[in-house]
């Protein structure tokens, strides 16, 4: 049996965690720069307050109604998402972890149900989010069966197909819109509409080898595990990553080289803890750097292709080629909105014919300057390109404090 776990309004829990006077509010969460609603309450959705929607079209309900606006508070949520994935995988034979607020789950032979409301029970007393469960035969059954948990309250947040006879099963997929399936996008949507497939039903009693013809090997696989038979196992290892990209929108557009490098070097700078994080080295970059399309007369978008000599994770000789890279294609007199840094050719370091002792030296000073960043805070030692709070840094005028990972921020108790 399989679960699909899942936080509910994940980024607005996790706010609510560490301010229970939330909990009946109307909540939402914003990205980046504050520009959209990527989070809602479900006080909050009920004002028609739409996931997506620009801050500035809201401004009127979030007035009238006093709904509560939160900028993103992304290392609060990483470490909530961290907490939440190691309990869920004591919970568990084996664990994927699909998303930051998702977990597939292979349950032991148990009383699946009564399992279901352990795990819910569990992340709810010892961390304080609020999950459904859902549990079926297969992961696009069990994606199924957590959405069924979230929108019928009888169910009490958790559901097992196993449990509930085919044709009850039969009379809730009916009602859900083919469009609402795992996989299944907006123009895949529109396309099964066109065939009239409008339903899950409908999709899950089609023919399969006939619907493979029109829409591929995927869809095949879908209808297969609607019916119950496994196509998709638990990965509970993941590959490794075939690039690592770290970008940023900028608080305020950047008209000068000084603080397009400071930007630059601050995102290598995180690019390459995560590329040591994961064990893994990188010969190739791209760099690139543009304007705002939407308010701009003309979109501009500048970028470069960059090769080191060796396989390298080192950060000192990737700054040197990063900064090389950004001294070519910056141009003055435009006002930037973006940058960003994708590292590329990615290989394990144990694959990698190395200077055995240069390495080491070198990773024993990047291990030491990363626990240091990780211990107080990333800024606290930088390159001489960085500067501790650049004109870039994102706009975030409604961020609650890093409750969980700063000894500065921690929640006072009065």
């Amino acid at each position: 049996m399989i679960a699909l776990v899942d936080v509910n309004n994940f980024y607005v829990s996790c706010e609510r965690v560490f301010n229970r006077s939330l909990e009946k509010t109307p909540v939402v969460v914003l990205s980046n720069n504050d520009g959209c609603i990527i989070s809602r309450s479900n006080q909050a959705k009920l004002l028609g307050i739409k996931m997506g929607m620009p801050l500035f079209k809201a401004q009127s309900i979030m007035r009238q109604h006093k709904v509560m606006i939160y900028s993103s508070n992304y290392p609060l949520y990483a470490d909530m998402s961290n907490r939440v994935m190691q309990l869920l995988g004591k919970l568990a034979e084996d664990q994927e972890v699909y998303s930051i607020d998702e977990c597939f789950l292979k349950l032991k032979r148990t009383n699946y149900l009564q399992h279901g409301r352990l795990i819910r029970f569990k992340i709810l007393k010892d961390i304080g989010l609020p999950v459904c469960v859902g549990m079926a035969e297969t992961k696009t059954l069990a994606k199924l069966a957590n959405y069924v948990a979230k929108k019928n309250p009888e169910f009490d947040g958790v559901v097992c197909f196993s449990e509930i006879d085919l044709a009850a099963q039969n009379r809730l997929i009916k009602k859900i819109p083919v469009s609402e399936l795992w996989g299944i996008g907006v123009r895949l949507a529109k396309r099964l509409n066109e065939i009239g497939i409008d339903s899950v039903y409908q999709l899950k009693t089609a023919n399969p080898k006939w619907m493979k013809q029109l829409f591929g090997i995927n869809m095949e696989r879908m209808i297969y595990e609607l019916n119950g038979i496994q196509c998709y196992p638990i990965e509970s290892l993941k590959s490794d990553q075939k690039q690592i990209i770290c970008s940023r929108s900028f608080g305020q557009t950047i008209d000068n080289f000084t603080d397009m490098a400071d930007a630059i070097a601050t995102f290598l700078q995180r690019a390459v803890a995560k590329l040591r994080k994961q064990e893994l080295l990188t010969k190739e970059m791209i760099l690139f750097i543009r304007n705002n399309p939407f308010t701009a007369k003309q979109p501009i978008q500048y970028s470069i292709r960059l090769k080191h000599a060796i396989h390298t994770d080192h950060h000192e000789q990737l700054m040197r080629l990063a900064i090389a890279g950004l001294t070519q294609i910056y141009q003055h007199n435009t006002a930037y909105h973006k940058a960003g840094i994708i590292l590329l050719d990615l290989k394990r370091a144990q694959h990698v014919n190395q200077d055995y002792a240069a390495q080491t030296m070198r990773a024993n000073l990047s291990n030491t300057l990363d626990a240091i960043r990780s211990k107080y805070r990333h800024n606290i030692i930088t390159s001489g390109w960085q500067s501790k709070d650049g004109k870039w840094q994102m706009k975030q005028l409604n961020k609650s404090q890093r409750f969980t990972t700063s000894w500065q921020e921690l929640l006072e108790a009065c």
